[in-house]
């Protein structure tokens, strides 16, 4: 009698073995599938940029800087027309602005803290779009028109930055800047630019001078 009762008891705990080891299997099934459910959702929720805003935005300036002054002129050119020509929030304007501010060399960060320069870009921002202005294209300048001098032991590259504008219904003007750029850690930084001339252009130039 003793040994059945014993057999009884060893096959309840067998059961019981086997049922805590089922539930510990499916315990962990079922967390793995939620991990997996939790990770797709996650990278469905990676949005993908798509418009010219947001492609600008999450550009990796620390990873793919221009090399050349050109280059860096054609982003200053493609930030600016997006700052100036888009509707943006406030946080999307602020990376735009931090997006230029790596283009900056040292020496103009310091000529230009950063609330300071938001401030003052956001309000010239303002004027611009008050004013119905739009910029339709610009031109940055190659080849032998960028001139390269040593200054101070500095590298340093001179070149302009054409800006197309619609300065109402059928009214265009052509804008030029001219900026200096120094070698900062082997990358191209600005140093310093001025507006230049203003002229009138027709809507063939501004339409017709994109890259």
């Amino acid at each position: 009698m003793s040994k059945s009762v014993e057999f009884v008891a060893k096959k309840r705990r067998s059961i019981v073995t086997f049922s805590f080891v089922i539930c510990l299997v499916a315990v962990a099934a079922i967390g793995g599938y939620y991990q997996v459910m939790k990770r797709q959702k996650m990278q469905s929720e990676v949005k993908i940029p798509t418009t010219e805003l947001e492609k600008l935005i999450a550009k990796d300036l620390d990873i793919g800087y221009p090399e050349t002054p050109t280059e860096v002129m054609k982003l200053w050119g493609r930030l600016n027309q997006c700052i100036y020509n888009s509707k943006t929030d406030d946080e999307q304007f602020k990376a735009l602005v931090l997006q230029i501010r790596k283009m900056y060399s040292t020496d103009l960060l310091e000529q230009n803290p950063e609330e300071q320069h938001i401030q003052k870009f956001s309000e010239e921002v303002e004027q611009f779009k008050d004013d119905k202005k739009k910029i339709v294209s610009y031109n940055a300048e190659t080849g032998s028109a960028v001139q390269y001098k040593t200054i101070n032991n500095r590298e340093c590259a001179y070149l302009k930055i054409s800006y197309f504008m619609n300065t109402g219904k059928s009214s265009y003007a052509k804008t030029f800047q001219d900026f200096i750029l120094v070698k900062q850690n082997d990358r191209w930084k600005i140093l310093g630019f001025k507006q230049g001339q203003q002229e009138e252009a027709s809507k063939e130039e501004a339409t017709g001078s994109e890259e």
